[in-house]
């Protein structure tokens, strides 16, 4: 386990709004699993000891019931904030879209440091990646990896303005070439670190990209981790 802190009602509330004025990407698994339930949520609102709501279901999604424990997770640079409760009934925001509830956690939340390396499962080893840059090509490592976007690691110190234009090159286990343009929403400086810069990017796949292997690859490093934990 690495380590983690665990947070204040205080602290935690300043979290929260820093995730919701962020737009910071959360998901729901079940309490004691690595399987996720729901993903690509944002925090929407919250009162303090009672409950926080969330954004981001899709029509696809199924509604997990009532009274399910949940572990919320949110991503915040290089932290992540996680913490457990229980489903409260649906709410609907002003626009009609669906609100996730969730009771005030009454155990204590955690924030923890993302590892070096976390493409599904930390203990899994990094992709290489070519990175175009302010008119430079530079090498990365690829730290994280979801349907909407990448963590970047780099051994130079970069200054990045936020929504820069990239273009990344990868290639997957399988031999298949990730080619996808995107912008940097998230720069961080972890000083000490073999590859101190750490970028944030959300892909912005081209009309008609087929996304299959990417989608292909994210399950198959997910079903390795659901794995490795029944197995542990």
């Amino acid at each position: 386990m690495g380590h983690s802190s665990t947070l204040s009602a205080p602290v935690l509330e300043q979290f929260l709004i820093q995730a919701r004025l962020t737009r910071a990407v959360a998901s729901l698994r079940l309490q004691g699993t690595p399987a996720r339930l729901l993903g690509d949520l944002r925090i929407h609102a919250f009162r303090t000891g009672s409950t926080l709501e969330l954004t981001g279901l899709h029509v696809r999604d199924a509604m997990p019931a009532e009274g399910t424990a949940v572990t919320l997770t949110a991503l915040l640079g290089e932290e992540v904030l996680t913490l457990e409760s229980t489903l409260l009934p649906p709410a609907h925001a002003d626009n009609g879209d669906t609100l996730l509830r969730l009771a005030w956690p009454h155990e204590s939340a955690r924030l923890h440091r993302r590892r070096d390396m976390r493409v599904a499962a930390p203990e899994q080893s990094p992709l290489r990646a070519r990175v175009a840059l302010g008119g430079r090509s530079l090498e990365a490592l690829l730290v994280n990896l979801t349907e909407t976007g990448v963590g970047l690691a780099f051994k130079e110190v970069l200054l990045v303005d936020l929504h820069a234009p990239v273009e990344i090159d990868a290639e997957l286990p399988d031999g298949t070439i990730l080619r996808c343009p995107g912008e940097v929403r998230h720069l961080t400086y972890l000083e000490g670190q073999d590859h101190p810069t750490r970028l944030g990017v959300v892909l912005h796949p081209c009309p008609g990209a087929d996304l299959g292997p990417i989608h292909r690859f994210i399950q198959a490093r997910r079903t390795d981790r659901s794995q490795g934990f029944r197995q542990g």
